[in-house]
């Protein structure tokens, strides 16, 4: 076989497998057994009579009425995060909710986690179109962007949600859910984009981002949004580690966290930019440090003394911070549980 024909083998080979786009949300592989017809049961001859039979193996009736084969949406479920200090999830089923405590010298718990939900829409620029003061509001259309299909066709997916917060006679506890009330689809793809598990997870999404909001605000930072502002979110890694999520790129992720670091008590011993990789020494009560011969800065988390490694991954767009404790990473419960004073002070250096 000549060059030729070796090389338009693999240009034909990467036009095939560039036409075989899956998007994420969409399951892969046969779909036959959606065509498959049912069959009547077996009928004795003239004359002749079935032998009376067990009913165990009978397969029954199914409602067919839902999505199958591609149309099914695989996407995994996003979790209500409790990032704020004194909340969790909530154990309603129905609606993605969050139950808020009252922490100590905090005066109007229902006041400031309203105002707080008000800042993370506001943040977002979604509008507010009717409100009553601490008991629920009503958002104007949120646009989603989609590409699906094959042929990755683009559609807009544009949702309406309603917030509903909910407070006992004593006002130590707030409930507060999020609830989409109105959607529509436009673009080619209209027809391709799936629902359920999307229309949940759009819920989480803005509730997730109302409770990060809280949790900044309990460390005193409650600044005006501007476009410049950094998003921190609490998710995963490409390993599958709990870990922050920063929407800016690598470079400019890598030299803010030196800034972070710092002013969050973490002493770094080295480094390796190719890596992405910070060495640091953590300590509550600041001390002498060794590595500048100057003093170190009391920690600010709530983080046994030790050494850590804080590793920041990402590309032109997005980035991820991800904690490890010597060689083993944070859990999902520990990101939760500093991302207040951790996003407070990303936000805080990032404003600088």
């Amino acid at each position: 076989m000549n060059v030729y024909s070796k090389g338009l083998m693999c240009v034909s080979a990467l036009a095939l497998s560039a036409c075989s786009f899956t998007p994420r949300e969409q399951a892969e592989g046969n779909f036959d057994y959606t065509n498959v017809q049912h069959t009547e049961g077996l009928k004795p001859a003239p004359g002749k009579r079935l032998p009376v039979t067990a009913r165990t193996y009978e397969i029954p009736q199914a409602d067919t009425s839902g999505e199958i084969g591609q149309r099914i949406n695989v996407l995994p479920p996003v979790l209500v995060r409790g990032t704020a200090a004194g909340s969790r999830p909530s154990n309603e089923t129905e609606r993605k909710s969050v139950d808020f405590s009252e922490l100590e010298g905090m005066s109007n718990l229902p006041e400031f986690t309203w105002e707080g939900l008000k800042a993370a829409l506001s943040r977002e620029a979604i509008a507010i179109t009717d409100e009553v003061a601490e008991q629920q509001l009503t958002t104007g259309w949120v646009a989603e962007n989609w590409v699906v299909g094959d042929d990755e066709l683009e559609a807009t997916v544009e949702r309406r949600f309603k917030v509903f917060m909910n407070v006992p006679d004593h006002r130590r506890t707030a409930n507060v859910a999020v609830e989409m009330i109105d959607k529509r689809v436009s673009g080619a793809g209209a027809a391709q984009v799936p629902g359920g598990v999307s229309d949940g997870n759009a819920e989480a999404n803005l509730l997730n981002s109302m409770i990060n909001e809280v949790a900044v605000r309990q460390q005193g930072i409650t600044a005006a949004a501007t476009p410049e502002d950094i998003e921190i979110e609490a998710t995963f890694n490409d390993e599958g580690f709990a870990a922050y999520q920063l929407n800016v790129g690598f470079d400019v992720a890598w030299v803010l966290m030196s800034d972070v670091l710092e002013g969050l008590g973490f002493d770094i011993d080295d480094l390796n930019q190719s890596t992405g990789m910070y060495y640091t020494e953590y300590r509550r009560d600041g001390g002498f440090s060794l590595a500048f011969w100057q003093e170190q800065q009391a920690g600010q988390l709530d983080l046994p003394d030790g050494d850590y490694q804080i590793n920041v991954k990402g590309d032109r767009s997005t980035s991820t911070v991800t904690i490890y404790q010597g060689e083993t990473p944070l859990s999902a419960a520990d990101i939760d549980r500093l991302y207040g004073p951790i996003a407070a002070e990303i936000r805080r250096r990032s404003a600088l």
